[in-house]
């Protein structure tokens, strides 16, 4: 299920365009159950990484006043 998930997210990264070779040689390894390359890992990394929201905590040095 999550192998399915991972790879439609590839085929629709990098704005619409088509996927490199090396990312179609990852999704083909992903859906193999094969090991992937550390190469091949950051190029799939960067593909579905999202920038989360921002945070901002405040300084535990306030709270004992």
């Amino acid at each position: 299920m999550f192998k399915n998930k991972l790879v439609k997210t590839l085929k629709r990264s990098k704005n619409g365009n088509k996927p490199d070779d090396e990312t179609l040689r990852a999704m083909t390894k992903i859906q193999e159950h094969k090991r992937l390359t550390s190469q091949e890992f950051l190029k799939v990394y960067d593909a579905i990484w999202q920038e989360g929201p921002k945070t901002a905590y405040k300084t535990p040095d306030k709270w004992r006043k």
